[in-house]
């Protein structure tokens, strides 16, 4: 019996073995070039056990191959095959010229035992077309004045906890306070709700949105099986994100719907233009799950990545005096031409502040990566490579933005360059095409606001307790520092 189980265990093993290794050989035999894999990991070992990031490994390939003078390359994440896009006209390719074969991003959804993975971000093909067409007024200008009085509230609270914190050091960490505020921003424009993680650093609201942004091994492992073998990961109902952070957004946006409904209550923000769609008939009306997968994803994609951004524009400000003192005399001589008032209207003239913010963009975007699937067989123009359908190709952001080929001196943080056309599809923090982030206006004013608040009461520099150079954290989703971001702030 035992020697029975020990050769069905052999033979399974040595199936898997057999996979694996013809697996990593379909990029050779495409004549794709690629980094040797690993048995079984492909070319991922060190991201696993956490000695690099996804954008680690991605930025080796990029100037290792376009050094070779290749214009993609081949990677492997265990057995799934991942095309990376090194030359920015092919980037032009899948996120634009030929959309209709990169309309995909290949990110697992599941409907029905996961519905807030079935958002924007994930959906496609035509249930993305129909959301995303319902959904872009929400996000139009006008939309973004609304709301923008409770953004000003949030931001004036937040300068409020700096303030308080200047009390009692002048050494301050900005990044866990920025993220703080933009939860309270994002919760207050998405979902009508204070969140008060300003007041609380431990809110209920923070503590989620730390979580959904923060990968355990076992979330690693779980992500594997997921994009590695979707059927087995919706047999065993594995969800993209944490249980416990899944059920609490669910709760939170079936409550206030509830509420607002029982009470007549309206308000305009996102939510109440979901709940329009909800009470619309047929085809055309948003489930509950649906409507709260929109207001989920609405602050995740929000909340981190543009704290991340002002904190990286405010590090860079905080060394670099001439930049820091141009912003500053830009905004007062804005504040005097809008009788002295933050409004609107005077953020959208910070043209030098807008630059601070693009750059920062540049150097540190907050998806480094991001992923598109093919859905039809494509040729790769100028090649004989065809990339299959249910390929994943990856585009490599943060690579293309600190390529000296296309941004001189990559490493010196210089607003200026923006005032000069970039190469196409070299410098892409929001996307392009298409699926370029639809919450894009948000984040630029909700940015320029919060250094603009900044600026107005505080001087600041850089404080020792700062790690230089900056090491990025290998565990989580979105560009950020290891050890936080501190500086040393006065009274301006």
């Amino acid at each position: 019996m035992l020697v029975a189980a020990g050769a069905l265990a052999f033979t399974a093993l040595l199936l898997v073995y057999i996979y694996y290794k013809d697996a990593h050989r379909y990029w050779e035999r495409r004549g794709v070039a690629t980094f040797e894999p690993r048995f079984p990991f492909g070319n991922v070992f060190t991201i696993v056990f956490r000695k690099n990031s996804i954008n680690d490994k991605v930025c080796e390939l990029y100037r290792t191959m376009k050094a070779a003078g290749h214009r993609y390359a081949g990677l492997y994440f265990f057995s799934r095959k991942v095309l990376v896009i090194l030359d920015p006209q092919l980037v032009k390719c899948v996120l634009s010229k030929d959309f209709s074969y990169f309309n995909d991003r290949g990110i697992h959804y599941d409907e029905i035992n996961d519905p807030l993975s079935a958002h924007l971000f994930s959906l496609s093909g035509g249930k993305w077309k129909t959301l995303r067409t319902k959904l872009t007024p929400a996000f139009t200008a006008g939309k973004t004045k609304f709301m923008f009085e409770p953004m000003l509230h949030c931001t004036e609270q937040m300068a409020t906890v700096i303030g308080e914190q200047l009390a009692i050091s002048s050494t301050v960490e900005i990044k866990d306070i920025l993220a703080r505020f933009t939860t309270d921003v994002i919760g207050c424009c998405a979902f009508g709700i204070d969140c008060n993680s300003l007041s609380n650093p431990d809110a209920e609201f923070r503590r989620m949105g730390r979580r959904a942004f923060t990968q355990t091994p076992m979330d690693t492992l779980k992500m594997v099986v997921i994009r590695s073998f979707p059927q087995l990961a919706k047999i065993f109902q594995l969800g993209v994100f944490a249980k416990s952070v899944s059920d609490f957004f669910q709760s939170v946006v079936e409550d206030t719907v509830r509420y607002r409904k029982d009470n007549s209550v309206e308000r305009n923000d996102f939510l109440q233009l979901l709940m329009q769609m909800m009470s619309k008939e047929g085809a055309e009306a948003l489930t509950m799950n649906e409507a709260a997968a929109q207001a989920f994803i609405f602050f995740l994609a929000g909340f981190e990545t543009t704290s991340t951004t002002i904190s990286f524009a405010l590090m860079e400000m905080s060394m670099n005096p001439t930049i820091r003192n141009q912003a500053r005399s830009e905004l007062l001589r804005v504040l005097e031409e809008h009788d002295n008032k933050i409004t609107y209207e005077t953020v959208s003239d910070l043209r030098y502040m807008e630059s601070i913010v693009l750059e920062s963009l540049r150097k540190y975007p907050p998806a480094p990566v991001f992923l598109r699937k093919c859905t039809k067989s494509y040729k790769i123009p100028d090649s004989d490579v065809i990339i299959e359908e249910g390929l994943s190709v990856l585009i490599p952001a943060m690579a293309l933005h600190m390529d000296p080929e296309y941004h001189p001196d990559p490493e010196i943080f210089d607003p200026n360059r923006f005032a000069n056309k970039l190469k196409d599809y070299a410098y892409i923090p929001f996307g392009d095409g298409p699926r370029i982030c639809i919450g894009m206006r948000f984040a630029m004013v909700l940015a320029k606001l919060a250094l603009a608040v900044i600026l107005q009461r505080f001087d600041f520099e850089l404080s020792a307790k700062t790690k230089l150079p900056l090491e990025m954290e290998k565990k989580g989703i979105v560009l950020a520092p290891i050890g936080g971001i501190w500086l040393e702030f006065s009274a301006a």
